[in-house]
């Protein structure tokens, strides 16, 4: 069987097949194939069996995205056909979208996206909003979302969402919906001035008073907990210190900022805090040979670490964070954890201005591809330094310590960190 492994590849340079796609479809593709594929991601693997061209079927049609399409450069082979548009058969429909679908009141609404780990943390305040519309006037609508996260999507209890599905799937679940909220434009429309949150709210239809809170927050699953917090009680008990988190890598190479610039910040934060690390064990074996290397004060706890799941148990355990802007930061805003996030192709304002607890602070580097403000680049990487994927970005070069020393001491006297029992009884208190 022919696999196609979720890593991230150069694009083949055709035509995107997506490009023509109705406004409602906008970036979702559908497959076939004469040849077997797996689909990995995020710890799903989707199993995909040749169709017959002779008894065309729903089942053997996929719906994926055009970001699928890139990375696995699904182009390149000849035995996969794409298309931007289908015809279904007598009694079929696709999921019409949310502004054309009338009465949502019990309906099946898929949610459709592709997005980063903290996207989707920062964007929960819109998809609550989008349930108690519809549940305030009736029978509450069934949501599914959709997205490249399952097994680590980061409130998977919540009340809001009934379910959560790969983003891959066959034609025939996808016309078991009855409306589509497509949030795929959202990967390509970039804003210097609007949050992943704010564009969310306006292709859902709406507006920012119907938020119940424009706050994310996230309740770490008590047995993850159980697990790390005796680790951290000792820490503390032998050190007498409170915990912080440091990071300094993304998994966009161009959002890493420097080792040395981190150590800084632990030996000089060192008689007030124990600093630790907690990633993922390929990371984990990199930065802790820089560690070693420094002889740093930074303890490495990622042996506790198994999924985000353990991370978001671990962060909640701790006194503050220093991180570059990744998914840590969405977690450690919505867990309410003081600390300092560190930008560079991205503006704070449009990332962190919902989490009250964050400081974020970008550097006065401008280069030539940056001369009006951040580049606003995902993917390709730092075009100052000619997109090498071992290069810090000038951006991150330009950070002083003591500037992040400063933004650190103020947040942390400005915001008032709750232990984790404390934000327990605070979700038991919102429950009630």
């Amino acid at each position: 069987m022919r696999a196609i492994s979720n890593q991230k590849k150069l694009a083949t340079g055709k035509k995107k097949v997506c490009d023509d796609a109705p406004d409602s479809l906008s970036h979702i593709c559908f497959l076939t194939s004469t040849i077997p594929l797996d689909f990995d991601t995020d710890g799903h693997t989707f199993h995909y069996s040749p169709i017959d061209p002779n008894k065309p079927d729903l089942e053997k049609i996929l719906v994926l995205t055009d970001i699928h399409i890139e990375r696995f450069q699904l182009q390149k082979y000849p035995e996969i056909s794409l298309y931007s548009n289908i015809s279904l058969p007598s009694g079929q429909s696709l999921p019409v979208p949310i502004d054309n679908a009338g009465i949502l009141e019990g309906k099946k609404i898929l949610i459709y996206l592709f997005s980063g780990w903290g996207d989707l943390i920062l964007m929960q305040p819109a998809f609550e909003a989008l349930y108690s519309k519809y549940a305030a006037n009736g029978s509450p609508p069934q949501v599914t979302i959709a997205c490249n996260w399952v097994d680590n999507f980061p409130y998977p209890d919540a009340p809001f969402i009934d379910n959560i599905r790969t983003n891959i799937m066959t034609l025939k679940d996808f016309c078991t919906y009855d409306a589509i909220i497509n949030l795929m434009p959202l990967n390509h429309q970039k804003s210097m001035d609007r949050s992943m949150l704010e564009r969310s709210l306006e292709i859902m239809s709406l507006s920012p008073a119907e938020l119940q809170s424009c706050s994310p927050h996230l309740y770490p699953r008590p047995e993850k907990v159980s697990k790390i917090r005796p680790v951290t009680d000792n820490i503390r008990r032998e050190s007498g210190k409170g915990i912080l988190y440091l990071n300094w890598k993304s998994r966009l190479p161009h959002k890493d900022a420097a080792p040395a610039l981190f150590f800084d910040i632990a030996r000089m934060l060192k008689d007030r805090y124990t600093s630790v690390l907690f990633k993922d064990q390929a990371f984990s074996r990199i930065m802790q040979s820089e560690i070693s290397v420094a002889r740093a004060p930074i303890m490495n706890l990622s042996h506790l670490i198994n999924d985000f799941h353990d991370t978001i148990a671990a962060l909640s355990l701790c006194d503050a964070f220093v991180s570059v802007d990744t998914g840590i930061v969405h977690a450690a805003g919505a867990l309410g954890i003081p600390g300092v996030a560190l930008f560079g192709p991205f503006p704070p304002e449009t990332h962190i201005s919902n989490y009250k607890t964050v400081f974020g602070i970008r550097s006065d580097f401008s280069g030539k591809a940056c001369q009006e403000g951040p580049c606003l680049e995902t993917h390709c990487g730092c075009a100052e330094t000619q997109y090498a994927k071992d290069a810090v970005s000038p951006c991150f070069a330009s950070f002083k310590p003591e500037e992040i020393i400063n933004a650190f001491d103020f947040i942390t006297r400005q915001s008032r960190h709750l232990v984790y029992e404390d934000r327990q009884a605070l979700a038991a208190e919102g429950a009630a």
